[in-house]
Protein backbone atom coordinates (compact mmCIF):
# COMPACT_ATOMS: atom_id res chain seq x y z
CA UNK A 1 0.00 0.00 0.00
CA UNK A 2 1.75 3.25 -1.18
CA UNK A 3 0.84 7.06 0.04
CA UNK A 4 -1.30 9.10 -1.98
CA UNK A 5 0.26 12.43 -3.06
CA UNK A 6 -0.72 15.45 -0.80
CA UNK A 7 -3.24 17.67 -1.66
CA UNK A 8 -2.65 21.23 -2.30
CA UNK A 9 -4.96 23.17 -1.12
CA UNK A 10 -4.56 26.40 -1.81
CA UNK A 11 -3.90 26.19 -5.42
CA UNK A 12 -6.79 24.05 -5.69
CA UNK A 13 -9.13 26.95 -4.37
CA UNK A 14 -7.86 29.67 -5.96
CA UNK A 15 -9.01 30.82 -9.25
CA UNK A 16 -11.44 27.27 -9.54
CA UNK A 17 -14.70 28.22 -11.27
CA UNK A 18 -16.30 26.11 -8.47
CA UNK A 19 -15.97 28.11 -6.01
CA UNK A 20 -17.36 32.37 -5.68
CA UNK A 21 -14.37 34.20 -4.28
CA UNK A 22 -13.07 37.83 -4.10
CA UNK A 23 -9.27 38.06 -3.65
CA UNK A 24 -7.82 41.51 -2.26
CA UNK A 25 -3.95 42.14 -1.15
CA UNK A 26 -3.54 38.18 -1.13
CA UNK A 27 -6.33 37.39 0.82
CA UNK A 28 -8.68 34.86 -0.43
CA UNK A 29 -12.53 34.60 0.46
CA UNK A 30 -14.37 31.98 -0.87
CA UNK A 31 -17.23 29.54 -1.14
CA UNK A 32 -16.27 25.94 -0.09
CA UNK A 33 -18.72 24.03 -1.77
CA UNK A 34 -17.42 20.38 -2.21
CA UNK A 35 -17.52 16.67 -1.22
CA UNK A 36 -14.65 15.33 0.60
CA UNK A 37 -13.68 12.53 -1.44
CA UNK A 38 -11.81 9.71 0.46
CA UNK A 39 -10.89 9.35 3.91
CA UNK A 40 -8.61 10.62 5.25
CA UNK A 41 -7.78 13.71 3.17
CA UNK A 42 -4.12 14.95 3.69
CA UNK A 43 -3.92 18.72 2.13
CA UNK A 44 -1.07 21.82 2.54
CA UNK A 45 -2.32 24.82 3.01
CA UNK A 46 0.33 27.40 1.68
CA UNK A 47 -1.92 30.16 3.95
CA UNK A 48 -3.30 29.91 7.15
CA UNK A 49 -7.38 29.99 6.79
CA UNK A 50 -10.58 30.43 8.54
CA UNK A 51 -13.12 28.05 8.15
CA UNK A 52 -16.99 28.60 9.29
CA UNK A 53 -18.43 25.18 8.19
CA UNK A 54 -22.40 25.94 6.66
CA UNK A 55 -23.01 22.31 5.79
CA UNK A 56 -21.57 19.00 6.28
CA UNK A 57 -18.35 18.18 8.55
CA UNK A 58 -15.25 17.04 9.54
CA UNK A 59 -12.67 15.63 11.73
CA UNK A 60 -8.89 17.39 11.98
CA UNK A 61 -6.49 15.09 13.27
CA UNK A 62 -3.30 16.07 14.72
CA UNK A 63 -0.58 14.27 16.78
CA UNK A 64 -2.32 15.21 20.08
CA UNK A 65 -5.59 15.99 19.46
CA UNK A 66 -8.58 15.51 17.01
CA UNK A 67 -11.29 18.25 16.13
CA UNK A 68 -14.65 18.08 14.99
CA UNK A 69 -16.07 20.99 13.17
CA UNK A 70 -20.11 20.84 12.16
CA UNK A 71 -22.35 23.46 10.64
CA UNK A 72 -22.07 26.45 12.79
CA UNK A 73 -18.28 25.65 13.53
CA UNK A 74 -15.24 27.99 12.98
CA UNK A 75 -11.70 27.43 13.19
CA UNK A 76 -8.50 28.18 12.15
CA UNK A 77 -6.23 26.36 10.35
CA UNK A 78 -2.35 27.15 10.43
CA UNK A 79 -0.62 27.21 7.03
CA UNK A 80 0.48 23.75 6.74
CA UNK A 81 -0.24 20.33 6.49
CA UNK A 82 -3.86 18.56 7.33
CA UNK A 83 -5.39 15.38 7.57
CA UNK A 84 -8.97 15.59 7.63
CA UNK A 85 -11.53 12.99 7.85
CA UNK A 86 -15.22 13.14 6.89
CA UNK A 87 -17.26 12.26 9.22
CA UNK A 88 -21.38 13.04 7.05
CA UNK A 89 -22.60 12.45 3.74
CA UNK A 90 -22.67 14.84 1.39
CA UNK A 91 -20.60 17.64 0.49
CA UNK A 92 -18.78 19.64 2.62
CA UNK A 93 -19.14 23.59 2.37
CA UNK A 94 -17.75 26.12 4.23
CA UNK A 95 -16.67 29.77 4.03
CA UNK A 96 -13.21 29.96 3.70
CA UNK A 97 -10.61 33.28 4.15
CA UNK A 98 -6.93 32.78 3.43
CA UNK A 99 -4.87 35.26 4.93
CA UNK A 100 -0.91 35.20 5.10
CA UNK A 101 1.35 35.76 8.30
CA UNK A 102 2.43 38.70 6.32
CA UNK A 103 -1.26 40.35 6.13
CA UNK A 104 -1.65 39.47 10.22
CA UNK A 105 1.50 41.05 11.13
CA UNK A 106 0.86 44.19 9.75
CA UNK A 107 -2.72 44.22 10.89
CA UNK A 108 -1.57 43.58 14.10
CA UNK A 109 1.32 46.10 13.97
CA UNK A 110 -0.90 48.94 12.56
CA UNK A 111 -3.87 48.82 14.89
CA UNK A 112 -3.41 46.78 18.07
CA UNK A 113 0.04 47.01 18.65
CA UNK A 114 -0.56 47.91 22.29
CA UNK A 115 -2.63 44.38 22.93
CA UNK A 116 0.60 42.43 22.15
CA UNK A 117 2.63 44.19 23.60
CA UNK A 118 3.31 40.92 26.15
CA UNK A 119 6.49 38.51 26.26
CA UNK A 120 4.64 35.72 26.90
CA UNK A 121 3.32 33.51 23.93
CA UNK A 122 1.21 30.14 24.26
CA UNK A 123 2.82 27.13 22.30
CA UNK A 124 -1.08 26.70 19.85
CA UNK A 125 -2.10 23.46 17.88
CA UNK A 126 -1.77 23.74 13.77
CA UNK A 127 -5.91 23.69 14.28
CA UNK A 128 -7.55 26.37 16.33
CA UNK A 129 -11.29 26.05 17.19
CA UNK A 130 -13.28 29.25 17.28
CA UNK A 131 -15.49 30.40 19.98
CA UNK A 132 -18.25 32.04 17.84
CA UNK A 133 -19.32 34.63 19.99
CA UNK A 134 -22.40 37.22 18.66
CA UNK A 135 -20.01 39.24 17.20
CA UNK A 136 -17.97 36.48 15.26
CA UNK A 137 -21.13 34.92 14.53
CA UNK A 138 -22.69 38.01 13.00
CA UNK A 139 -19.53 38.67 11.08
CA UNK A 140 -19.63 35.07 8.87
CA UNK A 141 -23.28 36.13 8.13
CA UNK A 142 -22.43 38.95 6.96
CA UNK A 143 -19.23 37.41 5.01
CA UNK A 144 -21.67 35.01 3.38
CA UNK A 145 -24.36 37.62 2.09
CA UNK A 146 -21.82 39.07 -0.37
CA UNK A 147 -22.04 36.08 -2.30
CA UNK A 148 -25.37 36.61 -3.04
CA UNK A 149 -24.95 40.21 -3.88
CA UNK A 150 -25.64 41.22 -7.78
CA UNK A 151 -22.10 42.60 -7.94
CA UNK A 152 -19.20 41.68 -5.82
CA UNK A 153 -17.86 44.19 -2.98
CA UNK A 154 -15.70 46.76 -3.28
CA UNK A 155 -11.86 45.95 -2.62
CA UNK A 156 -11.58 48.43 -0.17
CA UNK A 157 -14.54 47.23 1.86
CA UNK A 158 -13.45 43.66 1.66
CA UNK A 159 -9.91 44.98 2.77
CA UNK A 160 -11.76 46.85 5.95
CA UNK A 161 -13.75 43.50 6.50
CA UNK A 162 -10.47 41.17 6.91
CA UNK A 163 -9.20 43.57 9.05
CA UNK A 164 -11.99 43.97 10.84
CA UNK A 165 -11.74 40.02 11.64
CA UNK A 166 -7.95 40.10 12.25
CA UNK A 167 -8.53 42.66 15.48
CA UNK A 168 -11.73 41.46 16.71
CA UNK A 169 -9.67 38.37 17.40
CA UNK A 170 -7.07 39.93 18.87
CA UNK A 171 -8.49 42.20 20.97
CA UNK A 172 -11.96 40.21 21.71
CA UNK A 173 -11.27 38.15 24.42
CA UNK A 174 -12.84 35.42 23.29
CA UNK A 175 -10.07 33.70 21.79
CA UNK A 176 -6.80 33.54 23.45
CA UNK A 177 -5.33 31.03 21.51
CA UNK A 178 -5.69 32.46 18.27
CA UNK A 179 -4.37 35.81 19.39
CA UNK A 180 -1.44 33.79 20.77
CA UNK A 181 -0.67 33.06 17.67
CA UNK A 182 -1.52 36.46 16.08
CA UNK A 183 1.23 37.51 18.82
CA UNK A 184 3.92 34.93 17.42
CA UNK A 185 3.57 36.02 13.73
CA UNK A 186 4.00 40.00 14.63
CA UNK A 187 7.18 39.42 17.03
CA UNK A 188 8.92 37.11 14.84
CA UNK A 189 9.14 35.32 11.25
CA UNK A 190 10.90 32.65 12.84
CA UNK A 191 8.96 30.48 14.99
CA UNK A 192 10.00 27.98 17.45
CA UNK A 193 10.84 24.79 15.61
CA UNK A 194 9.75 22.34 18.45
CA UNK A 195 6.07 22.96 18.15
CA UNK A 196 6.52 23.28 14.26
CA UNK A 197 7.96 19.67 14.37
CA UNK A 198 6.10 18.20 16.52
CA UNK A 199 2.75 19.16 15.24
CA UNK A 200 3.49 17.59 11.60
CA UNK A 201 6.25 14.85 11.75
CA UNK A 202 3.59 13.15 10.41
CA UNK A 203 3.31 14.00 7.59
CA UNK A 204 5.65 13.17 4.72
CA UNK A 205 7.20 16.61 4.19
CA UNK A 206 10.72 17.57 2.45
CA UNK A 207 13.17 19.39 4.61
CA UNK A 208 13.05 21.77 2.95
CA UNK A 209 9.10 22.50 3.35
CA UNK A 210 9.97 21.89 7.43
CA UNK A 211 12.27 24.82 7.05
CA UNK A 212 9.67 27.32 5.26
CA UNK A 213 7.05 26.62 7.74
CA UNK A 214 9.89 28.03 10.45
CA UNK A 215 10.34 30.95 8.71
CA UNK A 216 13.99 29.56 7.92
CA UNK A 217 16.17 28.86 4.93
CA UNK A 218 17.32 25.02 4.51
CA UNK A 219 20.90 25.58 6.17
CA UNK A 220 19.34 27.90 9.02
CA UNK A 221 16.87 24.89 9.71
CA UNK A 222 19.14 22.29 10.07
CA UNK A 223 22.02 23.99 12.16
CA UNK A 224 19.22 25.44 14.75
CA UNK A 225 17.48 21.75 14.31
CA UNK A 226 20.98 19.96 15.48
CA UNK A 227 21.38 22.58 18.47
CA UNK A 228 18.13 21.89 19.58
CA UNK A 229 17.68 17.61 18.67
CA UNK A 230 21.46 17.10 18.47
CA UNK A 231 20.76 14.75 16.07
CA UNK A 232 19.63 14.99 12.20
CA UNK A 233 16.17 16.06 10.92
CA UNK A 234 15.82 12.97 8.86
CA UNK A 235 17.30 10.57 11.62
CA UNK A 236 14.71 12.48 14.56
CA UNK A 237 12.16 12.26 11.65
CA UNK A 238 12.10 8.60 11.15
CA UNK A 239 12.96 7.80 15.25
CA UNK A 240 9.56 9.90 15.98
CA UNK A 241 7.10 8.48 13.45
CA UNK A 242 8.56 4.77 14.69
CA UNK A 243 7.39 5.37 18.31
CA UNK A 244 4.58 7.21 17.55
CA UNK A 245 3.70 3.56 15.63
CA UNK A 246 4.40 1.84 18.29
CA UNK A 247 1.72 4.40 20.23
CA UNK A 248 -0.81 3.79 17.52
CA UNK A 249 -0.31 -0.65 17.74
CA UNK A 250 -0.82 0.07 21.39
CA UNK A 251 -3.67 2.04 21.72
CA UNK A 252 -5.95 1.43 18.67
CA UNK A 253 -6.47 -0.98 16.10
CA UNK A 254 -5.84 -0.09 12.87
CA UNK A 255 -4.06 -2.28 10.55
CA UNK A 256 -0.28 -2.09 9.56
CA UNK A 257 -1.08 -0.20 6.33
CA UNK A 258 -3.21 1.88 8.35
CA UNK A 259 -0.71 2.65 10.55
CA UNK A 260 2.18 3.17 8.24
CA UNK A 261 0.22 5.40 5.63
CA UNK A 262 -0.77 7.70 9.21
CA UNK A 263 2.78 8.36 10.34
CA UNK A 264 4.48 9.41 7.20
CA UNK A 265 5.98 6.51 5.76
CA UNK A 266 5.68 6.23 1.79
CA UNK A 267 4.96 2.34 2.17
CA UNK A 268 3.93 -0.40 4.50
CA UNK A 269 7.14 -2.30 4.03
CA UNK A 270 9.61 0.78 4.66
CA UNK A 271 7.76 1.11 7.92
CA UNK A 272 7.77 -2.82 8.69
CA UNK A 273 11.36 -2.96 8.23
CA UNK A 274 12.35 0.20 10.13
CA UNK A 275 10.12 -0.62 12.90
CA UNK A 276 11.65 -4.01 13.51
CA UNK A 277 15.26 -2.43 13.44
CA UNK A 278 13.98 0.09 16.12
CA UNK A 279 12.07 -2.81 17.88
CA UNK A 280 14.13 -5.84 17.45
CA UNK A 281 9.98 -7.19 16.15
CA UNK A 282 8.15 -6.56 13.26
CA UNK A 283 4.63 -5.01 14.18
CA UNK A 284 2.88 -7.53 13.22
CA UNK A 285 4.67 -9.56 16.37
CA UNK A 286 4.83 -6.73 18.55
CA UNK A 287 0.65 -6.43 18.25
CA UNK A 288 0.47 -9.75 18.97
CA UNK A 289 2.53 -10.39 21.90
CA UNK A 290 1.02 -6.24 23.27
CA UNK A 291 -2.31 -8.79 23.18
CA UNK A 292 -0.81 -11.44 24.77
CA UNK A 293 0.66 -9.34 27.72
CA UNK A 294 -2.66 -7.57 28.62
CA UNK A 295 -4.45 -11.44 28.20
CA UNK A 296 -2.51 -12.65 31.07
CA UNK A 297 -2.84 -9.18 32.79
CA UNK A 298 -6.22 -9.87 32.49
CA UNK A 299 -6.18 -13.32 34.18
Amino acid sequence: MKRKDMIQFYEFVEHNFMFRQFNVDDVLFTNYDCPLLGSPVDYYAKKNYFCYVFAGGGRWKTPTEEYVFQAGDAAFLKKGPHRVYKILNGDFCALLIFVPDDFIASVIKENCAWEMNTTKITPTDCVIPLHLDKTLKDYFDTMMNYFTLNAPPSKSLLKIKFKELIVNIATGGHNAELADYFKEVSTNAKKALKPIMEEHFLFNLKLKEFAKLSGRSLATFNRDFFKLYQTTPGKWLKRKRIEYGKYLLETTDLNINQIALDIGFENTSHFIKSFKAHYKSPPLQFKKMLRQQMALQSV
